[in-house]
């Protein structure tokens, strides 16, 4: 599995149950991992686990973000993968509630991060000329209106600047691309069901696989998406979900013979 031995990789949000999953794979597949989150503790243990550093960074800070690309430089020589995973629900409710901070906020922290880790990764992966990968936790409410407003807006923006950077920077090798998690299982929804019985309980209820999904199935699709195995692979948002999304689709397929919409069998 250490076929990317010797590349470089940022992960922030590397305190949350996802994050630390990808700081783990990606160490598995052989990159040096710098970890990064406002929470040091968590985070700065999986780092030390898998042989990598720590630095603490608040994302909505641009200058803290380019800090983490000159860290990775400046100790390592290089960076090959940034890892945008820091992200939080936000405001719930309706949008008739929700205040201008509130808004503010959430997308400073979950699209306005991404945007600044795509700007410094890229900059310095150009002036490498090695080219690199891009990636960023997208979700399905960046598919469907599922959670809070600020947020379902916010990972929406993620799809749309996904697309515009990888075909801004294909010219320089640098692949851009999303995961999009469905309900997983990570401390939050823990703490949100009451217990991790009762989230496993709920979460494979949604999952038409009738599984649920952990911080490692998230994992292994950053694996593959940093690896030279998706050399190939950009612009694109890679939904782990179980089939929930599917299920949604197969909710609204149509119930009656083609020819009610005036086709003819062929």
């Amino acid at each position: 599995m250490d076929s990317d031995k010797g590349k470089v990789a940022i992960v922030t949000g590397a305190a949350g149950g996802i994050g630390m999953a990808i700081v783990r794979r990606l160490a598995a597949g052989g990159f040096t991992v710098l970890a990064s989150d406002l929470r040091e503790g968590p985070a700065s243990d999986v780092a030390k686990d898998v042989g990598g550093i720590f630095q603490a960074a608040d994302v909505t800070v641009e200058e803290q973000v380019a800090a983490l690309v000159e860290r990775a430089v400046k100790d390592f020589g290089r960076i090959d993968a940034i890892c945008n995973n820091a992200a939080q629900a936000g405001a719930l409710g309706p949008i008739t509630d929700i205040t201008a901070d509130d808004w503010k906020r959430t997308v400073d922290i979950v699209l306005n991060s991404c945007f600044y880790g795509v700007k410094h990764a890229a900059r310095a992966m150009i002036e490498a000329g090695n080219g690199g990968a891009i990636l960023m936790t997208t979700s399905i409410s960046g598919q469907r209106a599922v959670g809070g407003h600020p947020y379902i807006a916010a990972k929406h923006g993620l799809t749309g600047l996904i697309r515009a950077a990888a075909n801004d920077l294909a010219p320089h090798r640098i692949r851009v691309n999303g995961v999009a998690p469905g309900y997983t299982l990570t401390p939050m929804t823990i703490g949100m069901f009451g217990g991790e019985d009762e989230a496993r309980q709920v979460l494979s209820s949604r999952a038409p696989l009738g599984m649920v999904i952990e911080g490692r199935d998230i994992a292994e699709a950053y694996g593959y998406l940093a690896s030279d195995a998706a050399r190939a692979v950009t612009g694109q948002n890679i939904i782990v979900d179980a089939g929930f999304m599917e299920a949604q689709s197969r909710s609204i397929s149509f119930q009656r013979d083609p020819d009610y919409l005036g086709a003819t069998a062929s």
